[in-house]
Order: C-alpha cells, then structure tokens, then sequence
C-alpha cells in the first residue's frame, strides 16, 4: 500500500477549511503544510497541531515533503499560484476556474501537459453521486435524440469583490455540461451584478438553459436532462452525505490523489478546466455585449476519452465513454 501523499494547501478561508477537513479527514493523504498571509487564519485551527504553518506559498514550497499542492484562494490569484506550484514540481489541484482568461488558462495547460503533472480543478459538481449515471444515460442516446439541459445554482456570494457570479457558480453547472456534450459553440448571458441567465449551444444540438444566483439560503443546486431518469443536485438527492469519502469534494480529492500515484488524468482535468474557462469567458463577453450570442473559441476539442465520470460506488475512478 502506498504511504499517503503529502500534500500542502493553500489558502484558509471560507473554502480552504473545507478542504483543511477533507484532506486531515482521508488516510490516503498526509497534511504537510498550509500556507496563508493571515496569521490568525493559520493559527486559529486546534487541527494545525502537527502541520507547518506558512505565510508565503515560496515558504511553503520549500519543504521537501510536499508532493501535490491544492489552491483554495480568491479567483484572481490562481493562474498565478497554480504556476508557482506547477513549476516547483508538484502536482496541483486549483480550485475553479482554474484562470480569469482563457489565454491563462491554456498557459497553466501546457505547463503541466509538457511538465508531465497533474492538474486538477476543482470542480466538485461531476463528483455528485450520480453523475456517472446520468452520463452514461445521456451518452447511450441516438444522435437525433433532444439533449436539452437545464441548471440551477444559488450560493450566498461574497460581498468583498473577490468573484461574481459567473465565476463564482457557473463553472459547476459548465463542467457538467462540457462532460455529457462537449465544449459549446456559442453562449449568451445577461446578468443583474447577482443573478446570471445563461444559455449554451452545443455541437450535438444539446442546449443548456441555466440560471446562478447569490442569495439568502436555502440554496438549490440542480441539473437535469429532459427526458434522463437521473439528475443532480440537493434536490434530487438529499442532504449531503456524513462520510467525507462519500461527499463530492472527498471523491475529487481522492481522484486527485490516485491520479498523482498513476499519473493518469483526473475527471475534472486541465483540459476540463480550460474549457470551462473558455465559456467563462464567453459568457462574460455576452453580459457585456448585452445578452448577444457569443462564439466559444476553445483552442482544442477534448475527444470521448476525455469525458470521464466518477464510478459512484468507490473512490476508485473509471472511464466511461
């Protein structure tokens, strides 16, 4: 059995001590060391006892026990933290998006991909409990069938500027998407500051009709495809799981450790997350342009062996094509 991955985090705030409790929580990882410039975020946790404690990421790169890096920080610092870690050798796991251009995005990509690293983003969406259901379902149907998609995400937001809407709930609902049809040819979206109304055109002919939203709970995370019996989210699921190696962010940790052992890609990929950043991007252009169709760009085409799905009956991850 391998010894477990010793691995630093990145940022302590609201979603870093999501995966601080994660990461202590699962014996196929070793909590090294923590990085953040808040002092009192790093030493305020009874659970830092035996992990070091930094305030610089260039401090906590320095120690050689470190083996794969996760990014937990504000949007606009991870192109540039991703590649500070990616460059020091490590494997990373980046939390979405993993850039704010896509011209970042595809720098973090061919970093890794000619670095030979992992890079994951973290997309916890396509490891719900049922998503490899619902993709193997919709990837079974004739050419001709109707692939109309719907989703809906609401979050209570930040109020300090650090992400929108768009950047801050889309990339869930856009993974899922880019996973069961591909990356889109066009979006469009119209947005009031908290609330975005997107839609997305596929190739295939699937059309995605979503909605994210920051507001007061209680939040509704949802997607669903006419006519498949399975769909994803809190309401057709439940409440969270108790087991943190059955929770979605669990099973992307775990993807990610087991990628960083075989060298293989992680469901939620790099090639995943620069497509999602490509759509990001379009949406965005579309909100300024005033709710006009925009053409996504994406500089590749990501082929079925690329659109991997979590097997939902063990930590273990499976291709489905």
């Amino acid at each position: 059995m391998s010894l477990p991955l010793g691995i630093g985090l990145v940022g302590l705030g609201r979603w870093g001590r999501n995966y601080l409790g994660t990461l202590l929580a699962l014996p196929e990882c070793r909590l090294v060391a923590v990085a953040d410039p808040n002092p009192l975020a790093r030493v305020a946790d009874a659970d830092l006892t035996d992990v070091e404690t930094h305030g610089s990421v260039e401090e906590m790169l320095s120690s050689p026990s470190i083996e794969a890096v996760v990014i937990a920080t504000p949007d606009r610092t991870h192109y540039v933290l991703a590649g500070a870690a990616l460059a020091s050798g490590r494997d990373v796991l980046v939390e979405k998006p993993m850039a704010l251009t896509p011209a970042e995005a595809e720098s973090l990509l061919e970093q890794a991909e000619s670095e030979k690293r992992v890079l994951a983003v973290g997309h916890t969406a396509v490891y719900q409990a049922g998503f490899a259901e619902l993709a193997s379902e919709v990837r079974t149907w004739p050419a001709a069938a109707d692939r109309r998609a719907t989703a809906i995400r609401t979050s209570s937001g930040y109020t300090d500027g650090r992400s929108n809407p768009i950047l801050d709930l889309c990339p869930h609902d856009v993974a899922i998407a880019v996973l069961l049809f591909g990356i889109p040819v066009s979006a469009r979206a119209r947005t009031d500051g908290s609330r975005v109304d997107y839609q997305m055109r596929f190739a295939n002919g699937a059309l995605l009709n979503g909605q994210a939203e920051w507001r007061q709970p209680p939040h509704v995370r949802e997607f669903r495809v006419a006519g498949a019996q399975h769909a994803l989210g809190n309401k057709a699921h439940g409440t969270e799981p108790s087991d943190v190696r059955s929770t979605p962010l669990g099973r992307q940790c775990l993807d990610f450790v087991e990628c960083c052992r075989t060298r293989r890609q992680p469901v939620s990929s790099g090639r995943v997350g620069r497509a999602v950043v490509d759509c990001l991007s379009a949406l965005g252009s579309s909100c300024a342009g005033s709710g006009a169709w925009v053409q996504v760009n994406p500089g590749f085409r990501m082929s079925n062996t690329e659109c991997r799905t979590a097997d939902t009956a063990a930590p273990q991850m499976e291709v489905r094509v």
